[in-house]
C-alpha cells in the first residue's frame, strides 16, 4: 500500500524510531547514486545513553518493565546489621538508544556533510536539544555542512533560528530543513514543508566548487512507508499525539475518506 498523503504522513510519527533508521539508509542509497567519484554516503552512528527524564522516556517503544527485580530476593540489611524485609522494586530499563546519521566522506574519510534527522529526544528533551546545538556548532567549526531535517510535530525548535521567516498561518502544519555551509556559518538556508504538499527535493552540499546533489524526500519517505507495511499497520481512527490542528485534522480526514 503506497503512502496516502501527497508529503509526511502524521501517522509515521508514532513509529519514528523504525522510520528513521528506514530514513537514513534509503538516504544514504539514494545519495550514492548521485555523488561523484570519490564521496560516499554511509550511515554512521553513536552511542547515547538515555536522559532519563519521563516526558522523554514514554517515547522509547523498547523500554523493558521487569516485575520484581531480576535477582534473587532476600533480605537486606538494616539498622544494627539486622536482616530486614523490604519491597522489591519495578525496574525500569530505558536501555541505550542508538543515534544515526548519514555522512558523505570522501576517499580518505574526511567527513565533507552531516545529514541528520531529527528524533522525537531531540524536541522533547532539555539536554538533548542543548546537545544537538553544540553538535551543529562543533560540525560547523570543522568546516562540514550541516543538513538538518524535522520532519517531526511537537517539541521545541531546535534548528537553527527562524526569527526572520515568514510565520507559519494559523492552523497549518509545516516542517522544516536547514542547510549550514561553512566557513558562512550565520547563513542558513530554509525549506518549508507545509503537510498538504509534497516534499521537496533539498540541495545538498559536497566540497568547495562542487555542484550539489539532490536528496528527494518524498521518495524517502514512501520508501519508508511501504517498505515498512505501514499501510497494514496504522489506524487511521487512532488520535495523534500531538494532535493535528483542526484545519489540518479535516483535511487529513477528507484525504483519507476520499481513498478508503
Amino acid at each position: 500500500m503506497s503512502n496516502p498523503f501527497p508529503g509526511m504522513n502524521p501517522w509515521l510519527q508514532p513509529f519514528w524510531r523504525d522510520v528513521h533508521a528506514r530514513f537514513l539508509v534509503y538516504a544514504a542509497d539514494q545519495l550514492n547514486g548521485e555523488l561523484p567519484p570519490g564521496l560516499q554516503a554511509r550511515v554512521d552512528e553513536r552511542l547515547a545513553i538515555d536522559a532519563g527524564g519521563e516526558t522523554f522516556h514514554a517515547y522509547l517503544p523498547d523500554v523493558a518493565v521487569i516485575e520484581p527485580w531480576d535477582r534473587p530476593s532476600g533480605p537486606v540489611l538494616g539498622v544494627g546489621g539486622h536482616a530486614v524485609a523490604a519491597a522489591e522494586p519495578i525496574v525500569v530499563d530505558f536501555g541505550d538508544e542508538v543515534l544515526r546519521h548519514v555522512e558523505i566522506v570522501d576517499s580518505r574519510a574526511h567527513v565533507i556533510t552531516a545529514i541528520e534527522l531529527l528524533s522525537i529526544s531531540n524536541k522533547i528533551d532539555f539536554d538533548a536539544a542543548v546537545a544537538w546545538r553544540r553538535k551543529r556548532e562543533d560540525y560547523l567549526r570543522g568546516g562540514i555542512n550541516v543538513v538538518e531535517i524535522d520532519l517531526l510535530r511537537g517539541g521545541s525548535w531546535v534548528l537553527p533560528s527562524r526569527s526572520l521567516l515568514k510565520p507559519v498561518p494559523e492552523g497549518r502544519v509545516c516542517h522544516y530543513v536547514a542547510v549550514t555551509r561553512p566557513p558562512r556559518i550565520q547563513r542558513c538556508e530554509f525549506y518549508i514543508l507545509p503537510l498538504r504538499q509534497r516534499l521537496p527535493a533539498i540541495r545538498v552540499p559536497l566540497r568547495p566548487n562542487e555542484t550539489d546533489v539532490a536528496l528527494d524526500l518524498q521518495v524517502i519517505v514512501d520508501q519508508c512507508y511501504e517498505r515498512g507495511r505501514y499501510g497494514s499497520v496504522i489506524d487511521y481512527s487512532s488520535p495523534l499525539e500531538p494532535a493535528l490542528p483542526a484545519d489540518e485534522a479535516a483535511w487529513a480526514e477528507g484525504l483519507l475518506q476520499a481513498q478508503q
